[in-house]
């Protein structure tokens, strides 16, 4: 069954991964021809078309498309017009520092998230849970770019503790990881809060109370167990989520991670590392909502009966 399963999971997630081919493919076309950049004011018609013919322009879209295709699956991502780097080293070079920003960012949403829901769910229709989900409620609406500027004028021009942009100092990292990991504080916090609170209403955790177990050695022994599975598939979808919302952090913070690259390559007309980052991007999402769907299901065995 679990094989089945993979097999089916691994079936939908190539679909998903060549519709982001061909919308990459599409939308690169869309914003005009590399020869507009690399041509110049001054580059003749001639030259243009010239130019075109040697980029393979000069042939109609399904062709082009069709080589395009062929060349992923041999690995050739194409050129960068400006570096003339091989498309696919030019993201790799970003992608590690993406992956810090993201990763230290959903790391510290996580344990805040975590953290503020036990102290809900022990503290459950008082005074303190109903303030804390009031105040958390306030963050959930700010925009990243919103977030990061108010982040800079608080922390490094009203009051200079940490600077604004840069990458050679963990200082550095402190902002940008804040403007991605706030906004997303209360929807985890709201997902962590109503898994513990359904274990919290189980028959079992009744039974447990009745023994004489404390309540706190519930919610650490039982309920944190219980609530892994969706904790993992949040996961999976909050650092998707995060990839794609880098593009405008990063810019605001000159990190030199994908979403700074790919501001400055659809501004050069870099073509090739525009589809070379849209392809890296969909295709980390769809493998961590796969690996995610197969560990939920290992680990929890009441969902492998919606699979069978």
């Amino acid at each position: 069954m679990l094989y089945r399963y993979v097999g089916s999971r691994l079936g939908q997630s190539l679909i998903v991964l060549f519709g982001a081919v061909a919308i990459s493919f599409a939308l690169t076309n869309l914003i005009g021809k590399p020869s507009d950049v690399l041509g110049g004011p001054f580059m003749t018609a001639d030259q243009r078309a010239a130019l075109n013919a040697q980029l393979g322009y000069d042939q109609p879209v399904l062709p082009r498309f069709g080589n395009f295709l062929v060349n992923l699956v041999t690995g050739d991502f194409g050129v960068s017009y400006r570096s003339n780097e091989n498309a696919m080293t030019v993201v790799m070079e970003s992608l590690p520092n993406t992956l810090v920003l993201v990763l230290s960012a959903l790391l510290l949403a996580s344990a805040i998230s975590l953290v503020l829901a036990i102290f809900s769910v022990r503290h459950r229709e008082g005074v303190a849970d109903r303030a804390l989900r009031r105040s958390v409620g306030v963050f959930q609406g700010m925009p990243n770019f919103w977030l990061a500027l108010m982040l800079i004028l608080l922390l490094s021009v009203q009051v200079p503790l940490l600077p604004s942009f840069g990458f050679n100092e963990p200082a550095a990292l402190v902002l940008p990881m804040l403007a991605m990991a706030i906004p997303i504080v209360p929807i985890q916090f709201r997902i962590f809060r109503g898994q513990l609170l359904d274990v919290m209403g189980k028959n079992f955790v009744e039974a447990m109370r009745a023994r004489g177990l404390s309540e706190r050695s519930i919610v650490y022994r039982h309920g944190l167990r219980n609530m892994v599975g969706p904790a993992v598939t949040l996961t999976a979808l909050q650092l998707g989520y995060l990839i794609g919302g880098s593009l405008v952090v990063e810019t605001v913070f000159s990190w030199p991670g994908i979403g700074n690259l790919v501001v400055s390559a659809v501004q050069a007309r870099d073509f090739a590392v525009v589809q070379a980052i849209i392809i890296v991007v969909a295709a980390f999402y769809v493998l961590l909502n796969l690996v995610a769907d197969v560990v939920v299901l290992l680990i929890d065995p009441r969902t492998r009966k919606g699979t069978a």
